[in-house]
């Protein structure tokens, strides 16, 4: 009886001790936020007015903040088990990483989430290739992890519409199809 209690007491305490080291293992080593700030489009307009090329081009920092606004917007509408506590995205090519903080509870994590990016008529669609808690690997689909479908044109007025998206090392570029003298009188309504 003695063994049996001894035995027990070892296999709980080998339990808890499991999962005290795996929450200390996938806790956040960094400090994300939320904050973002906006990005001017009418500057980039004008810029791209002022050069006569209709293309635009989103750095990875720019595209960190439009990614940190669409989280936040969809927090707001959406309730989830977690909260998200901080956010930051980089972009290698046709690929994004997303780092995303969570705490649930007491407990707090640090995630990474890749997605493979793919545009066509209007659309970025983000597919999930990968989930993982430092060098932990999990299934994207048992989290909920699902493809992701952005409206780039959303962001844009009316008289832009892109025509192509090009994934470069570490920015965006956007080419567009637009009529100048419209563009122009666009323009003109915020000078």
């Amino acid at each position: 009886m003695r063994k049996r209690r001894l035995f027990i007491g070892f296999i709980l305490l080998a339990a808890v001790s499991i999962v005290i080291g795996l929450i200390l293992y996938i806790r956040p080593t960094d400090q994300l936020d939320l904050r973002y700030s906006e990005i001017s489009w009418k500057d980039k307009l004008f810029a791209m007015a002022e050069t006569r090329r209709a293309e635009l081009t989103l750095s990875e920092r720019e595209l960190n903040q439009l990614a940190k606004k669409a989280l936040t917007d969809y927090l707001e509408k959406n309730d989830l088990p977690v909260t998200v506590t901080g956010a930051e995205f980089q972009l290698n090519g046709d690929r994004l990483e997303a780092r995303i903080h969570v705490s649930w509870g007491g407990l707090e994590a640090g995630f990474r989430a890749g997605y493979r990016m793919e545009y066509s008529a209007g659309q970025l669609t983000l597919t999930p290739e990968f989930l993982r808690a430092r060098r932990l690997e999990l299934s994207p689909g048992t989290f909920g992890l699902k493809p992701i479908t952005v409206q780039l044109d959303a962001a844009l007025p009316d008289v832009v519409k892109i025509k192509a998206v090009d994934f470069q090392e570490h920015s965006l570029k956007m080419r567009f199809a637009l009529d100048w003298i419209e563009l122009a009188g666009y323009l003109e309504t915020w000078l």
